[in-house]
């Protein structure tokens, strides 16, 4: 069986070089692990049934690819194609195209390059796919509100029904708070102190402030308190003495 499709990884389209992704089999069935999570639950002696603790997951979701051309691919095209897919510093963008996975990206890491010959001629790679996440990427729901007081609804579309998602937060001006009513009308995510022409971006879900003029951050974060979204529709009351731009990603369930 040999199955194609083109891909984009990190801005730049397979067919360039004439490589696709592709499966061989001597079947028309293939499986991949889609989601592989590790139980935990803890029994006291004198209970009689588990609890649990939640979820977690062992190491990278991976998978194995391989990417191969119709022409022979000669060697300094050869090295200029594994220095665009092999051993990148950071995770970058994956887009599939395919029909059902246009609007969906992944963030990987490619490593473990085997070169696939045939008739003695390099005609491809086997790659190791390594993923930021055991979910794939849709388009996330992103808000702008300007400085004053706002009112304002957004959706968490992710395929996670029993946790929270944490946006990334983009503000400018020297303050800012923002209430998930509809989650805790008590919690708030605060800062206060900043430069009036500073740009702070917090990512919530990885826990990371970050400032286009840099410096320490922390200690602007006067709340602590993370910002969360429940599954669905979120009510959030912002106040904000800049412009204030909340992004939602969409993690979607759809394997690899």
């Amino acid at each position: 069986m040999f199955n194609a499709t083109y891909f984009t990884y990190d801005g730049v389209f397979s067919g360039t070089y004439g490589l696709i992704m592709a499966d061989f089999d001597d079947s028309s069935v293939v499986e991949t692990t889609a989601f592989s999570p590790v139980l935990n639950t803890t029994k006291p002696v004198s209970v009689n049934r588990f609890y649990h603790n939640g979820i977690t997951y062992e190491g990278l979701p991976q998978h194995q690819i391989t990417v191969v051309s119709e022409a022979e691919i000669p060697d300094f095209i050869r090295r200029e194609i594994l220095s665009w897919l092999v051993g990148r510093k950071e995770f970058k963008k994956l887009q599939i195209h395919q029909i059902d996975l246009e609007s969906y990206y992944y963030n990987c890491v490619f490593t473990d390059a085997e070169i696939v010959y045939i008739n003695g001629r390099c005609h491809g790679f086997r790659l190791t796919a390594n993923f930021d996440s055991p979910y794939a990427y849709g388009t996330p729901t992103k808000i702008t509100v300007g400085a004053g007081t706002h009112t304002v609804r957004i959706e968490n579309k992710s395929d996670i029904k029993d946790s929270y998602i944490y946006p990334i937060v983009q503000f400018t001006g020297g303050s800012v708070d923002i209430v998930n009513t509809t989650d805790d009308s008590q919690r708030h995510f605060s800062f206060s102190g900043l430069a009036a022409t500073e740009v702070i971006t917090v990512d919530n879900e990885v826990k990371f402030i970050s400032s286009n003029i840099g410096g320490e951050k922390l200690s602007k974060f006067t709340s602590k308190n993370w910002l969360r979204l429940r599954p669905g529709y979120n009510t959030l009351k912002i106040v904000a003495t800049g412009t204030v731009t909340i992004t939602c990603p969409h993690y979607a369930m759809i394997g690899y």
